[in-house]
């Protein structure tokens, strides 16, 4: 058992280390030497330009980077919209959104895909900050009532349910979205006040689930599918118990998005591309998560049928972000709250889609339910 129990170890562990060799090697040049830059090309009197984009190959719901990313589709539409430039596009893995908006803040990253936490979290250093400004431009992934999140427990932990959890210590990524969904769970059974939580990242808390070293953990895709494909952790409840929509999305350097429109209208365009992608290649886009986020190509299937990658800002979302930002104020996370009409933008996406002769969703399905079938 011990041997075994070792070998679970040493697997996690070096998966984990595989990531976070990728985060270094895919991020190509550091992000203070790949801010925004333009000079003029004496060969080609072309502009040429850098522009670093961030995301996290950590976090399932930001997906829909890889897909960009890995199919030069930014590049395409570039070429098709700004064809007197040469712009050059450098990818930036960070392991939390933090990392990113801090990159952002400091002009060093021009657009993000950011948790729905981080995002606000932009949001708030957009109107605190003198020299930056930030708009939120598309969703990325969704989770449906919470889907894509879950509470891990050991694999021979007795815990059984959530009130089991009663006296216990547990662990998540405080401020986060299942900090979010792990404060819901508990308050259902009136166990806020009874369980200590303690702040672990998504890493350290899979050690600590593995070692037996915490009750229970509280976090996100892919790690949720991982534990349980490799034996070493059950789920003790889905995300969707909550009934919390999870979100992830696109955030954007205002001042940089409004002086170059035409720029951020190649990169929705191929946002929307790589959403089509995914729903119609589905074992391609499971490939191509593989490859770019190392996880295991079994959990990579179940990302892709268990994400809704769309683009689309319905009212039901930014219902939900409210309900996040009420979360961040609650727990102290915020020095001043957003205002969502003056954060979320969606004229970019919406001249995206019409440049494609794609319509928009209309503004009375844009009050209900995300439609099946139907993604941007």
């Amino acid at each position: 058992m011990m041997v075994k129990r070792s070998s679970h170890i040493w697997l996690l562990n070096a998966i984990i280390l595989v990531v976070f060799i990728l985060q270094a090697c895919s991020a190509g040049t550091k992000p203070q030497e790949t801010s925004a830059t333009s000079n003029q090309s004496k060969d080609s009197g072309k502009t040429s330009t850098t522009i670093t984009i961030g995301y996290q190959s950590p976090t399932a719901q930001t997906w829909g980077a890889l897909i960009i990313k890995n199919r030069k589709l930014f590049e395409k539409h570039l070429s098709e919209l700004v064809p007197d430039q040469n712009v050059k596009v450098e990818w930036f893995d960070a392991p939390a959104g933090s990392v990113l908006n801090n990159n952002m803040n400091s002009g060093k990253i021009q657009i993000s895909f950011l948790g729905d936490m981080p995002s606000l979290l932009n949001a708030v250093l957009g109107i605190t900050q003198q020299n930056y400004h930030s708009v939120f431009l598309a969703f990325d992934g969704k989770g449906a009532q919470g889907k894509n999140q879950a509470i891990l427990v050991p694999k021979n932990s007795s815990i059984q349910s959530i009130e089991d959890l009663k006296g216990k210590t547990v662990s998540t990524p405080i401020g986060s979205s299942s900090h979010r969904m792990l404060l819901e769970s508990l308050r259902k059974y009136d166990l806020v006040d009874q369980v200590t939580i303690v702040d672990q990242s998504v890493t350290v808390g899979m050690q600590s689930i593995e070692q037996d070293k915490i009750a229970a953990h509280a976090t996100w895709e892919p790690y949720p599918s991982l534990m349980q494909q490799r034996n070493i952790g059950n789920v003790l409840q889905f995300g969707e118990e909550t009934h919390i929509d999870y979100l992830a999305g696109v955030v954007a350097n205002s001042d940089w998005a409004n002086a170059n429109k035409p720029v951020v209208i190649a990169f929705l365009r191929a946002l929307n591309e790589a959403h089509e992608y995914a729903a119609a290649n589905p074992e391609e886009t499971a490939k191509i998560f593989k490859e770019e986020s190392k996880f295991p190509l079994e959990v990579c299937r179940k990302m892709v049928n268990s994400i809704r990658f769309d683009s689309a800002i319905y009212q039901k979302d930014l219902l939900t972000l409210n309900g996040s930002i009420d979360f961040l104020a609650g727990i102290g996370k915020l020095s001043k709250k957003p205002d969502l009409q003056a954060f979320v933008d969606d004229r970019y996406l919406r001249e995206a889609l019409e440049s494609v002769n794609k319509p928009y969703i209309n503004e009375t399905d844009i009050q209900g339910d995300w439609i099946d079938g139907k993604v941007y």
